[in-house]
Parts: structure tokens; C-alpha cells; sequence
């Protein structure tokens, strides 16, 4: 898995999960439809990834392309909510310096009060 930078789409697991969630509405699935399948897909990952740093990438990139879409589904930012205040994909950063580390800390803190925001 790769990142190039600190954004929110920064790395091949949530441009993965934004594009072929954009693809799945486009065939005409549903919001929950397209969601499911995608967390179908990488449901093995989910379990054989102790560090939960894919499971963070999924929920994360669902919940931005549904909150950009205006589609956030309350279980998706549940979970990357969750996942953000446990630091579940900082691992990935922590192997850049630390002005990277703090910069996506940054990124995901700003997130998550979007979706916070959200929910009210």
C-alpha cells in the first residue's frame, strides 16, 4: 500500500474505496448497496490486519466520499470516528518525519470534526 501524502485520498486504499464506491452509484446500486459490497470486499482484510490500518483507510474513505456526496450513512462515520480517535492509520505516517506524522494528525483531526459537524 502506498501514500504519497497527507490528505484524506493520499494513499491507494481510499482512492480505491472513492472510486469504485463513485462506480458502484453510477451502475445504479444504492448508497447501503455499494457500501456493503465494499466492505465485503475487504472484509479478509479486516481480520487478519491487527493494527486495523486498513479497516481505518475503508471507513475513512467511505465516509469522505459519502460525506462529499452528501450520503453519510450513521454506521460509516460512527466507525471512522471511532477509528480516527484511536489513531488506527497514523502507523502509515509515523514512517515519514514527523512534520509528516503531525501533519496528518492534523488532516484526520479536521476530518473528524467535519463529520461530527455532520451529525448534528
Amino acid at each position: 500500500m502506498g501514500t504519497w501524502g497527507k490528505g484524506i485520498f493520499d494513499d491507494d486504499i481510499t482512492c480505491e474505496v472513492r472510486d469504485v464506491f463513485i462506480d458502484y452509484l453510477e451502475e445504479g446500486k444504492t448508497v447501503e448497496e455499494a457500501t456493503q459490497i465494499i466492505l465485503e470486499e475487504y472484509s479478509d482484510e479486516f481480520s487478519i490486519d491487527d493494527d486495523q490500518e486498513v479497516m481505518s483507510l475503508v471507513y475513512i474513505g467511505l465516509a469522505a466520499i459519502q460525506l462529499e456526496r452528501k450520503c453519510l450513512q450513521e454506521q460509516v462515520c460512527n466507525n471512522a470516528i471511532g477509528l480516527i480517535e484511536r489513531g488506527a492509520d497514523l502507523e502509515l505516517w509515523e514512517e515519514a518525519d514527523q512534520k509528516g506524522y503531525e501533519e496528518r494528525k492534523r488532516v484526520l483531526s479536521e476530518f473528524k470534526q467535519k463529520l461530527l459537524n455532520y451529525k448534528l
